[in-house]
């Protein structure tokens, strides 16, 4: 009974990834309509998610080293292939138009886009319009990891530590509106909060909490409905706009509670189980690979469907991890698996 217990908890955790992604896949092809409201959580969601995941079990070192091979080893990979790729491109393109800069103009362009590359954060865009998310989780867990250690058994410090963290994050929203840091460390601020809730949430075992569940719908669609009236709570962690204070997060943490609901309910179907969990367990391959698929596809008329671009870049994207998976060399650079 134990191990059935905690296999539908894996498939369910599964599902709620796999809901996550779906709508950061939707709200990139989409941009607009239902998407806004996938905005107000769905970055909160996956930082929430790995909070909820989190176990206090490993030494700093051996934490820092499972992360770095998980996380930013599959960044690099990524971040490589991609470079590689779009500077093929540029010189086949300027081949073919004859069109190359002169040396000096092409060492200053090949400067400028490696700093970029290296730098990170919100300079990186399109092809690499997520990459932030990988930095800032990495970070983010590195920091919640040293506080959780040190202060963790004092709640009453820790709430203190999260209210100067948001503290913080909106202070710069109001007064600096920089977003440009590296590898977007300054969102680490907002994200902390987030990643420390959803630990308390596992904790405390609130995934079968029914009273906040029901809170959080009615918060979620109040929220909908309001905005309707003009109250945005808009909320982008990459582009450092953290809405309006204290609402903009509580609407984002409604988000997430309704969407960890929904996929309790719904893996007890089994088809919806298989497809999203699926997803889920692929999420972070569908995230590096959707968008070079669905922006080339937009480039290109007969491909340009909205409905067409989502499916293809979920299906292939997922065809891609089930090819990686197979191979040692592959999953150790690109998914970050050390065995």
């Amino acid at each position: 009974m134990l191990t059935t217990s905690i296999s539908h908890k894996i498939d369910w955790i599964d599902f709620w990834k796999g809901i996550g992604i779906f709508s950061v896949v939707f709200s990139h092809v989409v941009e607009e309509g239902v998407s806004e409201y996938l905005y107000w959580f769905h970055m909160p969601l996956f930082f929430f998610i790995s909070g909820f995941l989190y176990k206090d079990k490993y030494d700093y070192k051996t934490y820092f080293q499972k992360k770095f091979s998980s996380l930013l080893v599959p960044y690099f990979s990524f971040l490589l292939l991609y470079s590689g790729l779009q500077s093929l491109s540029y010189v086949a393109k300027a081949i073919k138009s004859d069109s190359i800069l002169p040396l000096n103009e092409l060492v200053s362009f090949t400067v400028a886009y490696l700093y970029n590359q290296i730098y990170g954060g919100a300079l990186l865009a399109n092809w690499f319009g997520v990459f932030w998310f990988v930095t800032c989780l990495f970070m983010t867990q590195q920091i919640y990891n040293f506080i959780y250690k040190e202060f963790g058994i004092n709640n009453t410090l820790m709430i203190s530590i999260m209210l100067v963290s948001y503290g913080l994050a909106m202070a710069e929203f109001w007064l600096l509106k920089t977003p440009n840091y590296f590898w977007n460390i300054n969102v680490v601020c907002m994200a902390l909060p987030f990643y420390w809730l959803g630990h308390l949430y596992a904790k405390h075992r609130l995934e079968s909490n029914h009273n906040l569940a029901f809170i959080a719908v009615i918060v979620f669609f109040t929220a909908i409905a309001l905005h309707q009236l003009g109250i945005q709570p808009n909320f982008s962690m990459k582009g450092g706009n953290y809405g309006i204070v204290f609402y903009s997060p509580i609407v984002a943490l409604a988000g997430i509670v309704f969407t960890q609901n929904i996929a309790k309910i719904l893996s007890q179907n089994k088809h919806l189980l298989r497809i999203m969990s699926a997803l889920g367990a692929a999420s972070m391959i569908i995230m590096y690979l959707h968008q070079p698929i669905q922006l080339t596809m937009r480039d290109i008329p007969i491909l340009a469907n909205t409905l067409l671009r989502i499916a293809t870049a979920l299906i292939f994207s997922y065809i891609a991890y089930k090819i990686v998976v197979r191979f040692k060399l592959l999953s150790k650079y690109f998914l970050g698996t050390t065995n």
